[in-house]
């Protein structure tokens, strides 16, 4: 636990470097391209509208979920996914990537998975917001439920640089686990009940909710839509927070042990 708290208290000093340094990478992704940032917004739109035809039209027949419209259903847990599914391999080569040169720099490796984290942040939060006006035009207006946003998205967040900080760090000393987490988000995309309905089995749905990730993407359909998911599966909540803690734990201890070597293994 000593290890988180250290970690802890290196992002609360470099907050303001972090911030910083998310906007730079943020303006450096697209600073050669005329559209620039327009395409954070237009590349997630494409795939959505992909996932519509070829699940809403394609597969269901454009019959809605539950009396919910197919593609809010899908657009309300596809932005947690492209979220999640963007950051974990971007924060997996984070300290790789960028050891060489923050090793001349006087601010701790802790802070890199966090700034990398945040600049993705930025077009979530834009996702959002437009997954909200999307809900109204079909007549789901904000409530009480999309106050559990307040919860979900820094849950989300939390659980992202538990993952990233442990990543990173392997990834750095073996590169092997580079490749493990691209294939292994790739199947995660479909094993994750983000485009599908899950069958009305017990069991399956037990073995499902293994994945912490359905936690999240249910949690944001329960903020955005009003499904009630949350409250009513808090014992999954404590689930999750248990295998977060535990990876938080985890990835601090071996960031701190092994971080002094990172640079040896570039």
């Amino acid at each position: 636990m000593n290890g988180v708290g250290t970690i802890g208290k290196e992002l609360k000093d470099h907050f303001y470097l972090i911030f910083r340094l998310s906007l730079y990478e943020t303006k450096s992704q697209y600073s050669m391209q005329y559209l620039g940032w327009f395409w954070e917004i237009m590349t997630p739109l494409l795939q959505i509208g992909v996932y519509w035809v070829v699940f809403g039209f394609g597969i269901r027949g454009g019959n809605p979920v539950d009396g919910i419209p197919f593609v809010f259903w899908l657009v309300s847990g596809l932005i947690a996914w492209f979220f999640i599914g963007s950051t974990i391999p971007s924060g997996s080569r984070s300290i790789y990537g960028r050891v060489a040169l923050v090793s001349k720099m006087h601010f701790p490796l802790s802070t890199i998975p966090a700034y990398v984290i945040l600049a993705q942040f930025y077009r979530h939060v834009a996702m959002i917001a437009l997954t909200i006006v999307l809900g109204m035009a079909f007549g789901y207006f904000p409530g009480w439920h999309t106050f559990e946003l307040l919860y979900i998205v820094p849950a989300g967040v939390i659980f992202l640089y538990a993952v990233s900080l442990l990543l990173s760090a392997l990834a750095t000393m073996i590169r092997d686990v580079q490749n493990m987490v691209t294939s292994a988000i790739r199947m995660l995309m479909y094993l994750t009940p983000i485009m599908w309905i899950p069958p009305n089995h017990s069991l399956f749905k037990t073995l499902l909710m293994i994945n912490p990730l359905v936690y999240l993407i249910e949690g944001y359909r329960s903020a955005l839509i009003g499904t009630g998911y949350l409250l009513d599966h808090v014992w999954y909540g404590v689930y999750f927070w248990t295998v977060t803690s535990v990876l938080l734990v985890v990835g601090a201890a071996v960031h701190l042990r092994f971080r002094r070597y990172f640079i040896d293994y570039v």
